[in-house]
C-alpha cells in the first residue's frame, strides 16, 4: 500500500523494519502472485533469527538428512539446492546460504564422503579372521609380526593433492596430460608391528619370483632363530608352491587374509599416509625421482631424520657423500 501511494523503497524499509532489498522482493512477489504471494508466511519477520523457530530448524535438518533422490531426483544435496527446495516447498520464504549453513552446523549435519564396504564370501573367513586378530593381540614368544603388501603400480603421472594458498598467490597447477611411456614400478613393502616401521624395495614386476626374492630379503633382516609371522593377502604370486615351501623351510608362518578382507592387513593404513605425503601433489619426471621421494618420506616415517629443513639438507648431504 505504501508503494502504491508513491513512497520510495528506501523510505518504506525503516517503517516496516526490513531492508530495502526485502521490500523490493515483497513488491515483486505481490506483482507476480497477488495477495497469495505475501500472505502464506509472515514475510515481514523473515530477516529476524526468531522466524527460524526450533520446529523449522529441526525440519530443515531432517530434510537435509533425507535422500535427495526421493525429493529432488539428484544423487546428493548442495546447500544452494537445499535452499531452493526449502523455498519452493514453502518451508521458509527466504533464507541466506550463510544462515542455512549455520543451521546445519548447529544440528551437526555435515557433508562427508561416502564409504565403501566389502562382504567376504570366503568359507574360511571366521577361521582366518580369528587367527589374525589373535596375532595382533598377542605377540608370539620369540617371534616377529610383519605385514606385507604391494604399493602401486607407480606411474609417472601428475597427482593432485592439496596446497596452502596465500593472498595474491595462485593454487598450484599440474599438467592434465601425460605419457605412459615411462613404464611402471612396484613398491613391495613390509610393516614391522614391533618397531612400528615401514620398509620396502622397488621392482619393475611383482611376479612370483620377484615376491620370493623380496621375501628372502625380509628374512635376511632378522635372526634365523626368530620366527616371522607374516600377514599378507591371497594374491596369486604370494601363494605359489615355491613361495609357501620356501617360507615353511625358513621359519616363517604365513597368515592369509580372507578373500575381500585385505582391511585386516595393517599395512594398508600405512600406505594411505605414504600416498598423501610422498605422492600428493606431485609430478615426478623419472622413477628415480619418485623413488627418492618415497624413500625420503620413509626415513622420516621410521624416525631416521627430523622434519626440519636443516635435518633434511644434512640427510641429503650424507646420502650424496655415501654415493
Amino acid at each position: 500500500m505504501l508503494s502504491v501511494g508513491g513512497m520510495a523503497n528506501r523510505c518504506i524499509a525503516p517503517l516496516v523494519d526490513c531492508s530495502v532489498q526485502w521490500v523490493r522482493q515483497v513488491i515483486h512477489r505481490f506483482n507476480d502472485d497477488g495477495i497469495d504471494g505475501i500472505t502464506w508466511y509472515p514475510w515481514f519477520q523473515v530477516h529476524s533469527e526468531r522466524v527460524f523457530t526450533a520446529e523449522i530448524r529441526e525440519q530443515i535438518a531432517e530434510i537435509a538428512l533425507c535422500s535427495p533422490i526421493a525429493l529432488i531426483g539428484m544423487s546428493q544435496w548442495s546447500v544452494p539446492k537445499l535452499r531452493q527446495y526449502l523455498i519452493e516447498q514453502k518451508i521458509v520464504v527466504h533464507i541466506s546460504i550463510r544462515w542455512l549453513g549455520e543451521i546445519l552446523r548447529r544440528y551437526k549435519v555435515r557433508l562427508r564422503r561416502t564409504k565403501t564396504w566389502k562382504e567376504s564370501k570366503d568359507p574360511l573367513f571366521a577361521e582366518k579372521y580369528r587367527a589374525i586378530r589373535r596375532l595382533y593381540q598377542h605377540r608370539p614368544a620369540h617371534g616377529r609380526r610383519l605385514c606385507i603388501d604391494e604399493f602401486g603400480p607407480l606411474n609417472l603421472q601428475p597427482r593432485h593433492g592439496h596446497c596452502n594458498k596465500g593472498p595474491g598467490k595462485r593454487v598450484d597447477r599440474l599438467r592434465a596430460t601425460y605419457s605412459r611411456k615411462g613404464g611402471i614400478r612396484h613398491f613391495l613393502a613390509f610393516y614391522d608391528l614391533e618397531t612400528d616401521r615401514l620398509y620396502g624395495r622397488f621392482t619393475e614386476h611383482k611376479k612370483a619370483n620377484d615376491f620370493l626374492s623380496f621375501l628372502k630379503w625380509v628374512r635376511s633382516r632378522y635372526p634365523r632363530s626368530q620366527k616371522l609371522h607374516i600377514v599378507m593377502d591371497n594374491y596369486g604370486p604370494h601363494i605359489t608352491d615355491a613361495v609357501l615351501v620356501w617360507a615353511k623351510g625358513h621359519n616363517i608362518r604365513v597368515y592369509l587374509t580372507p578373500t575381500n578382507g585385505s582391511w585386516l592387513n595393517r599395512i594398508e593404513g600405512q600406505f594411505t599416509a605414504l600416498k598423501k605425503f610422498a605422492l600428493q601433489p606431485s609430478d615426478y619426471g623419472s622413477h628415480e625421482e619418485q623413488q627418492a621421494a618415497i624413500e625420503s618420506y620413509l626415513t622420516w616415517r621410521n624416525g631416521l631424520r627430523d622434519l626440519s629443513i636443516t635435518a633434511w639438507k644434512d640427510f641429503q648431504e650424507e646420502n650424496a657423500n655415501a654415493a
